[in-house]
């Protein structure tokens, strides 16, 4: 039977545990857990996340036959480090953190041979910290990525694969690189956004006023603001250069439709503003990937032009109609004047 040490028992190790016991064809010795806070660990067992905890990092991998690293990216690559010495040939080593090649690098420097590194990430989480957090369904019908070497064992990667599938995740093979080019766009890139946005706004004299008027729209947009600071400094860190690449192009866009604001008639504002809502619809009704984006070529945008055109329409008939109103108001107003 396997045994398994999860090192770091925040949300998301804790989540895993939870996972894993809450699944009957799941059949697992052990599950140990370690956490330099000591808190965090008795949380842990306290829910039954873990079957036992231990204060050693060295005794919490011994007979383990999988070890997931979930604590922030750094301190993977220290954990990554300490184990090295006491780690047993055989065993695999995931992790779950937000960036992945910087990573995979450094358990190629740092494991023994005979050991795999399968990286690893679960696309799933909240901005909460610490077991109390902590959700059994968290990664249900998520994607969870896995990032292996090139030179990984074929039985490690397909132990991390079925452990990905045990937590009631969808598992998807990933180049390390690529993974972090894609996440910086949907993820990284929207944290320092929301941070900037909420900064400027913070520190405008108006903050006072502006924060009683705050409501759903901007604690929507604002929210990756609370990402915890560890987690947020390891992902810039470890992924400064996509994470840039990203922003310009957002700084681009921006000032694309800056113009666009400045330069367009009302005809053209609406179509964009309407083709981006229809857009962004289309996504939240499920048409992603390659498959569902080419099944709405053709017709879709065809439909997608109908549309907007009734939409522009309506519009240009509700302006029209509200002209035609202020003409009658300011028509009858002036005849009053002279009646009086």
């Amino acid at each position: 039977m396997v045994q398994i040490a999860i090192l770091g028992t925040g949300m998301i190790g804790t989540s895993i545990g939870l996972a894993l016991k809450d699944n009957p064809d799941v059949t697992i010795e052990k599950i140990i857990g370690y956490d330099r806070d000591k808190s965090n660990m008795r949380a842990a067992k306290k829910v039954g996340a873990v079957d036992d905890t231990e204060g050693s990092l060295h005794k919490a991998i011994k007979d383990a036959s999988i070890i997931i690293l979930a604590a922030p990216v750094l301190s993977n690559h220290l954990l990554l480090e300490e184990i090295s010495e006491s780690i047993a040939p055989g065993t695999v080593v995931t992790d779950t953190g937000s960036t992945k090649n910087e990573t995979l690098m450094h358990a190629l420097d740092c494991l023994p041979k005979g050991v795999d590194f399968i990286g690893s990430h679960p696309m799933a989480g909240t901005t909460g910290v610490g077991p109390a957090h902590a959700d059994k369904n968290l990664f249900k019908d998520q994607i969870w990525i896995i990032t292996a070497p090139a030179n990984a064992k074929a039985q490690s990667v397909n132990a991390i694969f079925h452990l990905a599938e045990s937590l009631g995740s969808k598992p998807m093979i990933m180049d390390a690189e690529e993974h972090d080019a894609y996440v910086a766009a949907i993820s990284h890139a929207p944290m320092v956004i929301s941070q900037a946005l909420f900064k400027l706004m913070r520190s405008s004299e108006a903050w006072p006023e502006l924060s009683v008027l705050a409501a759903g729209g901007f604690k929507s947009v604002t929210r990756l603001s609370g990402t915890d600071p560890s987690m947020a400094f390891d992902i810039l860190k470890t992924n400064r250069g996509q994470i840039i690449h990203w922003i310009d192009r957002y700084i681009t866009e921006l000032d694309t439709l800056r113009h666009n604001l400045e330069d367009f008639g009302d005809e053209d504002l609406f179509r964009l503003i309407a083709q981006i809502e229809l857009d962004y619809g289309v996504f939240m009704d499920g048409a992603i990937g390659r498959k569902e984006e080419s099944n709405m070529e053709g017709t879709g945008s065809d439909l997608g032009a109908i549309l907007i055109g009734h939409a522009m329409k309506d519009k240009v008939d509700e302006m029209t109609k509200r002209a035609d109103e202020r003409v009658q108001e300011k028509d009858l107003a002036r005849r009053m004047r002279r009646d009086i």
